[in-house]
């Protein structure tokens, strides 16, 4: 993982340079956020994360221009990334979060965020079992059954790891 971290203020600091620049060249976008820059900016979880993880649209003329913010402010190239994915869900569900001039910001939903959020889990990560336990208090969680009635919802049993059942119990005995 890299010394980089960005906060709340430099997140949106820099969607608006996206933002801006996407005015200047006449462009319109949406991103759908995920992952750790949706736990510090909407739920407030945590003050920091290491990457933006998004989908966006349109993905090639986004990509120019967040190089090219990456450049101005000595950021990592992929400060915002597609990198997700391969844990989206055709079943995704995003709220919009903020309207820009020229970029729609939406964010993931609680629950959905909770489904990737287990899916993906690693024991290693600790940001990513505090995300878990975090969305379970948010959605008022009780019981296993609970937590993937909501997996369920976005993904199908196939997808989900036993190893995820485990942190998933684990986690609820911590709430």
């Amino acid at each position: 993982m890299n010394d980089f971290f960005m906060n709340e203020n430099d997140i949106l600091k820099y969607l608006e340079q996206l933002n801006k620049k996407m005015k200047e060249q006449n462009i319109y976008g949406d991103i759908n956020l995920v992952g750790g820059a949706v736990m510090c900016l909407a739920f407030k979880s945590r003050k920091i994360t290491h990457d933006i993880d998004a989908i966006f649209e349109p993905k090639s003329k986004i990509n120019e221009l967040v190089k090219s913010i990456a450049r101005e402010n000595t950021l990592p190239e992929d400060w915002l990334n597609d990198g997700v994915k391969g844990f989206l869900s055709p079943k995704a569900n995003f709220n919009e979060f903020k309207k820009l001039s020229n970029l729609n910001i939406n964010i993931a939903t609680p629950e959905y965020m909770l489904a990737m959020k287990c899916l993906s889990a690693r024991v290693d990560n600790i940001n990513e079992i505090e995300d878990i336990k975090h969305l379970i208090k948010i959605l008022n969680l009780k019981t296993y059954e609970d937590v993937e009635k909501i997996i369920f919802k976005f993904y199908s049993a196939e997808e989900f790891m036993v190893k995820t059942r485990y942190i998933i119990m684990e986690v609820l005995e911590d709430v």
